[in-house]
Parts: C-alpha cells; sequence; structure tokens
C-alpha cells in the first residue's frame, strides 16, 4: 500500500480532524494543495513551523506528490506573512511543479472547499471531497511528518491567552494542557477556562488534565467570566431556548455563510427556522445541517442577536445520524452544480475583524517558538486521535518503553494508525482508551 510507512508512523492531519494520512497518500489527484492559512485567530504553530523548517516542509511536499501523481503542489498562505512568503519562493526556485497562492487574511481561509477554490479556482460540490475535483490537502505540519519517516511523538503547539509567557513549541503528544500553562508562566487571572484549538472551532475545557492529542493545535486560556467562553460554554438546551426566542430569521448567518457564499444549499436561517417549528427538546431534523462545516462564524461573527447557528446544525446533524440520515440519503438537491455567489469577496470576515468582535485583541500576542525543556514525568497517550477505529495497545503495564517505540497497532481492516511511545519510561497503565507512561 502506497504510504504504509505513514500508517505505521502514525501520521495523522495535524490541522483538523486527524484524518489518516496514508489514506490520502494512497489516493490519485492532480494537485496538492498545502494548506498554510492557519486561519483561526491566535494560533502561530504553521507559522512557526514553515519558519523554522521550510525546506523539510518541501520535503514532504515532494513526498506527497510523488505518492499521489501529482502534477503540481500549490502552497496557499496569507499574503500577509510577508518573511515566509518570500523565504518560499527562493527554496521554490529549486523545486518543480510547485508554486505559492497568496491568501487574503479572513476566516476561515483554510477550511477546505475555501481553500481549494482561492488556490485552484475549482468549486467543491456539495457532499463531496477535494479529491472530487482532482485535489488531495494538507496541512503543513501533517507533511513536516511525512518528511520525518519517522513515528509522530510531538505536536507542534501555541499556547496564549491570559498566561504570563504564550509560546508556540513541539511537546511529547500525552503531555497534560496544566503542564503547558505551567511552563507559560501559569494563568494571569484566578478563575480561568480555557479553549483547546482556535478561538472559532475549538473547545471549551476546565479539566486541565486532559493530554495532548496529534489534532491540538492550541490551548487559549481565558478568565471564566469571557464573553467567548460563556458562549461557548452554553449547554444544548440553553442554545435551544435563546434560539427559539430570539430569532427574527434576519439570514445574515446565511449571507455571511462561507458554504453558502460558494454555491452550497447550505441555509443555517432555515435550521434556526426549524428550531422555531419545534417543541423545546424535541428532536431538530433540518438537512441543511448536513453540509455545515462547524466553521461558527454564523455564532460568533454573523448574527446580529448573538445567538447560536452552529451549535444547532450540530444538534440537527446529531439527531439526524441517530435516525440513520446523512448526506447519502438526504433530500438535499445536488444535481444541480454550485455556482459561486457575486459578492463573496466582499462578505468574507476579515480576521483583524473577528478578533475585536471576539474581544481577544489584547490576548493577541506573539507566541514566539521556545524550546520545550519541561521535565516531563508522566503522558497519557489517547489510543483514538484520528477518524477512525482506536489503535490496539500492544504493551503491558510494567513493561519498559523507549521514545518512539511502537506501543498499539491498528486492527486489521480498520482505519487507524500506530501509536507510539512519545517519552521513555514505564508503562503504568493499559485500557480500551489509553495508555499511559512514567518516566523512570
Amino acid at each position: 500500500m502506497p504510504g504504509e510507512s505513514l500508517r505505521e508512523n502514525g501520521v495523522v492531519g495535524a490541522g483538523g480532524a486527524g484524518f489518516p494520512t496514508y489514506v490520502k497518500a494512497s489516493s490519485k489527484a492532480e494537485i496538492l494543495v498545502v494548506n498554510a492559512a492557519e486561519c483561526e485567530p491566535l494560533l502561530r504553530k504553521d507559522q512557526t513551523i514553515l519558519s523554522l523548517y521550510p525546506d523539510k516542509v518541501l520535503d514532504g511536499v515532494q513526498r506527497m506528490m510523488e505518492y499521489i501523481s501529482a502534477e503540481k503542489a500549490i502552497i496557499g498562505i496569507k499574503a500577509k506573512h510577508e518573511k515566509i512568503v518570500s523565504r518560499l519562493k527562493n527554496l521554490l526556485k529549486k523545486r518543480k511543479n510547485m508554486e505559492i497562492s497568496q491568501l487574503k487574511d479572513y476566516y476561515p481561509a483554510g477550511d477546505e472547499f475555501c481553500l481549494v477554490y482561492d488556490t485552484t479556482g475549482r468549486n467543491i460540490p456539495m457532499g463531496a471531497l477535494p479529491l472530487d475535483v482532482g485535489v488531495v490537502v494538507n496541512n503543513v505540519e501533517t507533511l513536516l511528518n511525512v518528511a520525518g519517516n519517522m513515528p509522530v511523538t510531538e505536536k507542534f503547539l501555541t499556547v496564549t491567552g491570559a498566561v504570563r509567557k504564550p509560546f508556540t513549541s513541539n511537546v511529547p503528544v500525552g503531555i497534560r494542557w496544566a503542564e503547558l500553562i505551567k511552563f507559560a508562566g501559569g494563568a494571569l487571572c484566578g478563575d480561568f477556562a480555557a479553549i483547546d484549538g482556535g478561538p472559532m472551532m475549538g473547545k471549551v475545557i476546565t479539566d486541565f488534565s486532559l493530554p495532548v492529542t496529534k489534532t491540538s493545535s492550541g490551548l487559549i486560556v481565558l478568565p471564566k467570566k469571557h464573553p467567548l467562553i460563556a458562549k461557548k460554554a452554553r449547554g444544548e438546551k440553553r442554545v435551544s431556548q435563546v434560539g427559539k426566542s430570539a430569532c427574527d430569521q434576519c439570514s445574515y448567518c446565511t449571507e455571511f455563510c462561507p458554504r453558502y457564499l460558494l454555491g452550497h444549499k447550505l441555509n443555517p436561517h432555515r435550521a434556526m427556522r426549524h428550531l422555531l417549528f419545534s417543541s423545546l427538546g424535541e428532536g431538530l431534523r433540518s438537512e441543511f445541517a448536513l453540509l455545515c462545516s462547524g466553521c461558527s462564524l454564523c455564532s460568533l461573527y454573523s448574527c446580529p442577536e448573538n445567538l447560536d447557528p452552529s451549535s444547532v446544525c450540530e444538534i440537527s446533524r446529531r439527531n439526524l445520524a441517530q435516525r440513520n440520515i446523512g448526506i447519502k440519503n438526504s433530500a438535499l438537491d445536488f444535481k444541480t452544480p454550485p455556482t459561486v455567489h457575486p459578492l463573496r469577496a466582499g462578505r468574507q470576515a476579515p480576521v483583524k475583524k473577528l478578533v475585536r468582535k471576539l474581544d481577544l485583541l489584547k490576548y493577541d500576542a506573539q507566541a514566539p517558538f521556545v524550546e520545550f525543556n519541561y521535565p516531563v514525568q508522566n503522558v497519557k497517550i489517547m489510543l483514538s486521535q484520528h477518524i477512525g477505529a482506536p489503535a490496539k495497545a500492544v504493551v503491558s503495564e510494567g513493561q519498559s518503553v523507549a521514545k518512539g517505540d511502537v506501543i498499539a497497532h491498528p486492527a486489521e481492516g480498520n482505519l487507524a494508525v500506530s501509536m507510539h511511545a512519545s517519552i521513555s519510561g514505564i508503562v503504568t497503565k493499559v485500557t480500551s482508551g489509553y495508555i499511559e507512561i512514567t518516566n523512570e
């Protein structure tokens, strides 16, 4: 199988849901698009990687191009990163069939559908994948791991927000968030929560014993009373109550929706209308929600009433899944090809404006790269860090392991990758969900 080493080395998508990279490497496509957009505010990991290891990333690009038989690669990066763009241009003079596409500074420029259209001009049909238009998309860090050709034991991420020393670094997979907050000098506020991921698509956490995974991109520490934390922490019942009582069907959520602007039949305001017509607590089944990317622009930027259409769409998707309704058997019209909205360019959300809207301006720090010299004593390595089935443990409690050793294998026939020890030590706990290793 092409890319089998990627499966054995545990390489998964490092910029999103963690799709196993070996599957993409087994496909064929005309174009490889490199996602260097890093559109979530405050995060700096992809910029850092391209500043430190541009040649190595390009080695990964070359290798992936060979896997998928791509005719060319396009690096989608925001034009505002002038120094990185300039350096890449010089490096590409020595590379064949690679080019740069400079993107506007809008959110969500890194969404696959937006990125593919902006870099190639190809519009992915509703319910389809980039591969359906001859494209494979990989994140910068994913390609760094492809080039490394070694077990994935570390994760690049940014820790920022209300901490004394915001930073970006590569840390052991499985380290606890509490230790990273400590490495950042601690929180600047007494009662705090954090967002695991970017401020738009990340989830609120208050349990900092949770471990870093291969899909972690950053941690944004904020006071518990920050409006972004309060909104993201709303429960399903509250989201439904407020939406049912206050939505006036202005349709701003739809008019600014990135997928709608690409011509997709996604209408968040109609998902909200379904909420209006349903009894509280009744399952939502708006099929428009099946096309939602979950970018949260509607909830955190577009809605003048501060409602949460993105969460309503998420609730609908869950309820539809319970009824075994998905893209393939929905009543949505997939026959008509999408036509890009003529006002798309004028309705894109500028990141600077978004940061102000989210009340994050004072936390928009540089978060420079620092060497991670923290004495890690224990890691908790989850056996499911990607889309697909969990890996199966191949170690037992009391066993000695070295950094990079295989500790879990994918079961035969399953969509999964291997897991590896991120530190040397003794295996102190093995469950069906995770493996703990303690430094000797």
